[in-house]
């Protein structure tokens, strides 16, 4: 039996996603606007919190591609996880969850105005990062990348 417990965006925490913490591997699946063909490359995934437990670090590794590899810190303040609007928090029993977000910008190769939203995705040992895209004067959602990731070691 599954069970969701719903919080308001002001009462989500860094903390509420430290059953992310750890390594993942998998891959990323991503849009080729040139092409209009998805294209998809190894990743991996090193989530952690900063000292004071504030921060939420997200460490993206590209094993064919090295030069990509990056590294994001991302805080909680008010209603918004790092610049984007917390539009969604649910836990699930298992210490799942899904968080949403979004935030005005612009994407595809011409950097036409959008709205772009994040699904972060957590299911035991499982855990999916989707970048959706809604272009300005448009109704449809496009998936611009996906990242599909496994827990390793724990």
């Amino acid at each position: 039996m599954l069970f969701c417990i719903s919080a308001k965006a002001q009462s989500f925490q860094i903390k509420d996603l430290s059953s992310s913490l750890g390594s993942w591997e998998g891959k990323l699946t991503y849009l080729d606007y040139s092409t209009g063909k998805p294209y998809t490359m190894l990743a991996n995934i090193l989530i952690s919190l900063t000292e004071n437990k504030s921060g939420y670090i997200m460490g993206y590794e590209y094993p064919k591609e090295p030069l990509a590899n990056s590294k994001d810190t991302t805080y909680v303040t008010d209603k918004l996880f790092g610049k984007e609007k917390i539009v969604e928090f649910s836990k699930d029993v298992n210490g799942g969850f899904t968080l949403v977000t979004e935030i005005e910008g612009e994407d595809g190769n011409d950097n036409k105005k959008a709205m772009l939203r994040h699904t972060y995705h957590l299911k035991l040992n499982t855990y999916s990062i989707i970048k959706e895209v809604k272009f300005e004067g448009g109704d449809k959602w496009i998936k611009r990348n996906e990242y599909l990731l496994n827990r390793i070691g724990k």
